[in-house]
């Protein structure tokens, strides 16, 4: 009888771990997030690169938004792990205005108010800017991205940021290579020689710009 007994709860546990498991691996669906068709609260804002040492390419412009986070299911899982994405990303379009200069629109109403989990609307609040340059250097690409928080841009704040004019990769073996940015309070402290190795790229709404 015993036996018996040991077998059965042997046999359970079993079973237990393979529905664990099987849990564990089951592919998880999450709602399609959906942009707003008709974005109304815009935001022009212009990107300067002054002083670079190649030609500059139209950069790709990206706005980063995050959802409400009280709108995303409750976490339930061992791992303690909010697997629904809390985050999308708009690429708005771009126009060059000069050699240096171009313009984008980016819309703090850029995403879809929608009930997507079931607990009612979800809201989204525009987090970061992005403008990334291809560059081209001695026939490799690289690429250099400069990101801006869009409270700060939307508050009239310029941000800059500044990259080595060498352009060196920050990792080898990636294609293409990245390279480093360094902020406004990291090339202040710099002694003057050695901003001469620099050149800035920066974001804001301003219409007229001057050289830093």
């Amino acid at each position: 009888m015993l036996k018996s007994l040991a077998s059965l709860s042997h046999a359970a546990l079993i079973a237990l771990i393979s529905l664990v498991i099987s849990g564990c691996h089951k592919e998880r669906s999450y709602p399609v997030y959906r942009e707003n068709p008709v974005p109304a609260d815009a935001l022009p804002i212009i990107i300067r690169v002054h002083d670079a040492p190649l030609e500059i390419p139209t950069p790709k412009v990206s706005v980063t938004y995050q959802i409400d986070p009280l709108c995303l299911p409750p976490i339930y899982n061992y791992e303690g792990v909010q697997y629904e994405p809390n985050q999308h990303t708009i690429d708005p379009p771009v126009r060059r205005i000069s050699a240096t200069e171009f313009s984008s629109t980016v819309f703090k109403d850029g995403m879809e108010v929608a009930d997507y989990y079931g607990s009612g609307p979800c809201t989204w609040t525009p987090a970061l800017v992005e403008a990334s340059f291809a560059f081209i250097i001695d026939d490799r690409p690289i690429r250099a991205s400069v990101s801006a928080l869009f409270s700060e841009i939307e508050g009239g704040k310029t941000f800059t940021a500044y990259i080595k004019r060498a352009l060196p990769p920050m990792t080898t073996g990636q294609t293409p290579s990245r390279t480093p940015t360094e902020p406004s309070s990291w090339y202040e402290k710099m002694p003057q020689d050695k901003r001469k190795e620099y050149f800035p790229i920066e974001v804001s709404t301003r219409v007229e710009g001057t050289t830093p």
